[in-house]
């Protein structure tokens, strides 16, 4: 099987959907990219602390993502980096004798600059095991179980309360995360080698783990997917329930904006959003669906996959920051190369592996995206043309002439699925949130998914949104924004006082399509997601104007410095949408 998987894997090149050009422009930026170029020195500066660059006194920080990344991209694509092997051996070569990377930490009280060790130490120490898993290599598990021979030693210190207290407050990019997300590494460490003391650490930490106002969101985020990691390896409930509770609690707390984003900072200081925190709630919500196939957890990772972790990514294959306003989104914007680039190259290998679910006797289609899966003797590869088309093509790569189910996924954000085989309607049953077809499938035949589109508002403002000052249009899995470079008198002083016109028919929004580009709209563009949208501007509403409404994801083929509106502003009309609104 493993055979099977590589060698359908290794050919992931045929592939063409968006995500797939989206890890091949990040892949390429991390790789080849420059200002910054990612060579070897650049990335090992913190991993002894040395200065040159922003950031390395977080020890080992950017050295583990790169190394984690690129581990993780090499296991799931079949490829070989040689400068992989040698920043690992340059990594190994700076560790010091007790067992960490960089900065000594203090003699006496914690400071701020011991946390920003520990926190690149974290990283550094699940970088080193996703290598191991990679490779095998004997060196690289015994630099990891250095590392954690240290966090062992230094649990006593940083597991009491004193220092809890201290760094639980007002600290953010210094604060008690930097010790705690060393968790995902420690129960990686103590699966791969069953040493107890490494169990005991991180049931130490994992109980030292909560969420609070104004707290690094990506520090938080990265230690509850440590917790889901404990469940895995102990099948203990409670780290499942503690992890299920932790991400409710993102959600019920406001904290996941309509974009699928999480802010940086949790509020009341959401300022602004993260590629980091963005990339770890995907992969936190894409874990606790595959352990639970709770629906919501699948669309939650959807919402965040489709839009903000597009809109995220940079035309440079970076991930980064951008300010979040009333409206949407707005300048400045920072490409974070120092961290969101690798995390979100690392989320998007996560996502590829979860296209797919096998069980017995059946093949489940999860998410809409290029990818491969296997069951029990049927193995089928899927090419998205979401964007272009609003299909997929899955074709049987392997199939072994035995009955099997292929169960599609009908997802909340479409009306309807249809399944087709050669051009003809494919006979599929309907049954919990899936279309099942079972047949005796033949290599070599292609079913063809096809998505019907279901548009939605979301209202905000108001008592309880029945008086609406503003609304969201999604199209499908897409948020509709008004693009300023697209449209920009749309954004004419005063424009948080346009009427934007938005008609429903059949308890529908009926969206008029925009016509169709005589050249592609950017190397990420959704043709299938382009609508006019008709408004009164706010300075001369007696002339009707026209905007253009495409999905906020289409932000990474164009320049860093547009605005960005997906709140549009319904006022002065109090009642919201009006299907009578001319």
């Amino acid at each position: 099987m493993r055979t099977l998987l590589c060698l359908a894997l290794c050919a992931a090149s045929v592939l063409a959907g968006e995500l797939t050009e989206r890890l091949q422009l990040t892949k390429t930026r991390v790789l080849e990219g420059s200002a910054p170029r990612f060579d070897e020195r650049f990335i090992l500066a913190d991993a002894s602390a040395q200065p040159g660059r922003r950031f390395t006194e977080f020890s080992g920080d950017v050295s583990g993502r790169y190394i984690g990344a690129l581990s993780a991209l090499a296991l799931y694509s079949g490829e070989r980096y040689a400068v992989l092997d040698r920043v690992v051996e340059g990594a190994i070569r700076v560790q010091q004798p007790d067992g960490h990377f960089g900065a000594a930490l203090s003699s006496g009280p914690v400071v701020d600059s011991d946390m920003a060790t520990l926190w690149g130490n974290g990283r550094m120490l699940i970088g080193l095991l996703e290598y191991y898993s990679l490779t095998h290599r004997a060196e690289a598990l015994d630099a990891a179980r250095k590392l954690g021979d240290f966090l062992v030693a230094a649990a006593p210190r940083f597991n009491s309360a004193q220092v809890r207290e201290a760094y639980n407050g007002e600290k953010f990019a210094v604060g008690y995360i930097c010790w705690t997300n060393a968790l995902e590494g420690v129960v990686e460490l103590y699966r791969v080698t069953k040493d107890e003391r490494y169990l005991a650490l991180a049931r130490s930490i994992a109980e030292r783990t909560d969420r609070h106002p104004a707290q690094h969101s990506h520090g938080f985020l990265t230690t509850v997917r440590g917790v889901v990691a404990l469940h895995r390896v102990t099948g203990e409930a409670k780290y499942l329930e503690q992890a299920e509770t932790l991400w409710a609690g993102v959600v019920e707390s406001g904290n996941v904006l309509i974009q699928g984003a999480v802010p940086e900072m949790f509020a009341p200081r959401a300022k602004r959003d993260e590629g980091c925190s963005e990339a770890d709630w995907l992969r936190l919500s894409l874990d606790l669906w595959e352990i639970t196939r709770q629906p919501r957890y699948l669309e939650q990772a959807e919402l965040t996959l489709f839009n903000e972790m597009a809109m995220n990514q940079f035309h440079t294959g970076d991930y980064g920051h951008h300010t979040l306003t009333d409206e949407g989104i707005a300048g400045p914007f920072a490409h974070a190369w120092w961290c969101c680039t690798f995390h979100g190259l690392r989320a998007l290998v996560a996502t590829f592996q979860r296209a797919f679910h096998g069980q017995a006797g059946a093949l489940s289609y999860d998410l809409p995206v290029d990818g491969r899966g296997e069951a029990e003797g049927l193995a089928v590869r899927a090419e998205s043309e979401l964007e272009r088309t609003a299909t997929v093509r899955l074709s049987v790569v392997q199939a072994d002439q035995r009955t099997h189910a292929l169960r599609i996924r009908m997802p909340e954000w479409a009306t309807a699925v249809r399944l087709s085989l050669g051009g003809k309607l494919l006979e599929a049953q309907a049954e919990s949130g899936y279309l099942t077809a079972s047949r005796v499938w033949q290599s070599g035949e292609v079913v063809t998914v096809r998505y019907a589109m279901r548009t939605r508002v979301v209202k905000r403002g108001g008592n309880a949104g029945t008086d609406a000052r503003q609304v969201a249009v999604f199209y499908g899995p897409w948020l509709l924004a008004v693009d300023a470079s697209a449209s920009p008198n749309f954004f004419d002083e005063p424009a948080n006082e346009n009427q934007v016109q938005l008609v429903e028919q059949n308890g529908q929004l009926r969206l008029e399509a925009a016509p169709k580009l005589a050249e592609p709209a950017g190397r990420f563009a959704v043709p299938v997601a382009h609508f006019i949208l008709h408004y009164r501007p706010g300075g001369y509403p007696m002339q009707p104007q026209t905007a253009l409404l495409r999905p906020i994801s289409e932000y990474t083929g164009g320049p860093d410095a547009n605005e960005l509106w997906f709140w549009l502003p319904l006022v002065p009309r109090a009642e919201g949408l009006d299907s009578n609104y001319k």
